[in-house]
């Protein structure tokens, strides 16, 4: 259980961290001829696993302080 604390928020946190760098190398906040941002659905899936990892952190971190 310890392990799983740790271990699945950080993965989706790196998972958060590559979809930002995919988006940064990919997309850049690039305009278009009718000076629109350019933006991929990198960027809201970065925020969606950040949001998912912290959630994460405080469900596993709750369970663990509460069976002690």
């Amino acid at each position: 259980m310890r392990k799983t604390f740790i271990v699945a928020p950080l993965i989706l946190l790196a998972l958060a961290a590559a979809s930002y760098i995919a988006e940064a190398i990919f997309y850049g906040g690039r305009l278009d001829e009718n000076n629109v941002v350019q933006e991929s659905f990198f960027l809201p899936l970065t925020f969606i696993l950040i949001a998912l990892a912290i959630i994460s952190f405080v469900v596993f971190g709750a369970r663990n302080l509460l069976k002690k």
